[in-house]
């Protein structure tokens, strides 16, 4: 019993492992997605194949993306690689992820998509989807946008994805924090289409585009 607690990990060790926020991990709890141990005080322990088995179902969840990113893919086959943007729309709330779709879509039918709704999902959909762009709400209960968009540009693998920045207001120097993170462009909401798609266009064409 005493080899098997030295293995076990507290709720913020655990939030370490998984990558996520201690919001994020409160709430796949709520969920069902991942049950801790509980010590006799009440404290919540996790083992490696507890947390393991949960990675496991995670990357299975989203691998394919979308019914949509899989419909494209066989629509378009070899010319993906070529003519297709892939953008990743991060935000917690679903209307928000429909208005930023819907927006992109009548623009542009070169756009793919796929979503997240917290700071875990970025970093599943980022390995597996590998957006070009990426539209980063960046103060949402499960969402930090300041530390993804700093660990996305900070690593050699992912540094040149764009990151557009979305806040809901211009005080508290948000917009020059996110900028500092390395964020291409910020904007507030409400959102404004036009401007939307002018960001976006700018950023995933040709000239301003890394792959």
């Amino acid at each position: 019993m005493e080899e098997r607690r030295k293995h076990l990990l507290t709720a913020r060790e655990a939030t370490e492992y998984l990558r996520i926020s201690l919001a994020t991990l409160n709430r796949i709890e709520k969920e069902g997605a991942l049950v801790p141990f509980r010590t006799p005080g009440g404290h919540r322990r996790y083992s490696l194949a507890m947390l393991n088995e949960y990675l496991e179902r995670s990357r299975q969840r989203f691998s394919p993306i979308s019914s949509l990113t899989k419909h494209a893919e066989n629509a378009q086959g070899d010319r993906r690689s070529d003519n297709t943007v892939r953008i990743l729309v991060v935000d917690n709330e679903p209307e928000t992820v429909k208005l930023i779709i819907g927006a992109l879509r009548e623009d542009s039918d070169a756009y793919e998509f796929a979503s997240a709704s917290n700071d875990y999902e970025v970093g599943v959909q980022v390995a597996a989807f590998k957006p070009h762009l990426i539209i980063l709400s960046i103060v949402r209960p499960d969402i930090n946008g300041f530390e993804v968009c700093r660990e996305i540009k900070g690593d050699p693998e992912t540094a040149h994805i764009r990151i557009v920045g979305v806040v809901g207001v211009a005080e508290d120097g948000q917009i020059e924090e996110i900028l500092r993170c390395g964020a291409d462009d910020c904007l507030i909401k409400p959102l404004q289409v036009e401007e939307l798609q002018r960001s976006v266009r700018y950023l995933t064409s040709s000239h301003a585009r890394a792959d």
